[in-house]
């Protein structure tokens, strides 16, 4: 029992740098679907296209969780999650430089992959570093920062006007 707060510490330590890693690029994430859907709306594009770019997210989300388990058998945690964090922040950047249904389609599709894998990347390197005793409470942890940043980003429209972004 007297190592117990060193365990707690240990883990604090392990994993502080992917709780504020993964939190940055999910209010990133958040704030991109927003982003999209509202200027989607404000560029006249029909329902169904709206439709279709918020449903290839989901799409993308299927497909990435997949991908990702064989990428860490081979490349391991921390860079896969650094290489899908960046191809997450170019895919984003792309698509403010086109505001095409065509492009944001691909780019929800491809946001959706990626950030699927930044979730299978977070939970199994969590899974990795957590003891029974401490498993339930660091999974509630990252859920709670998972689902906040999320949140957060999501808010974050309304700091500006979204008719400026494209």
């Amino acid at each position: 029992d007297s190592d117990l707060p060193l365990r707690r510490s240990s883990l604090a330590v392990s994993t502080w740098a992917l709780f504020v890693g993964l939190a940055l690029v999910l209010c990133g994430v958040g704030l991109f679907g927003t982003v999209v859907g509202i200027r989607s709306e404000l560029n006249g594009f029909s329902d169904v296209v709206i439709g279709l770019i918020g449903a290839a997210y989901y799409g993308g989300f299927l497909i990435g969780s997949t991908l990702t388990l064989g990428r860490l058998v081979t490349v391991r945690h921390l860079r896969v999650f650094a290489a899908m964090s960046s191809l997450l922040a170019t895919v984003m950047i792309v698509a403010g430089l086109s505001a095409t249904p065509v492009t944001w389609l691909i780019a929800r599709f491809l946001s959706g992959v990626l950030a699927a894998g930044l979730y299978v990347v977070a939970e199994s390197w969590l899974n990795g570093l957590a003891s029974n005793e401490t498993r339930g409470r660091l999974l509630a942890v990252y859920n709670v920062v998972a689902t906040g940043a999320f949140a957060v980003g999501q808010a974050v429209v309304f700091a500006f006007d979204a008719e400026l972004v494209t």
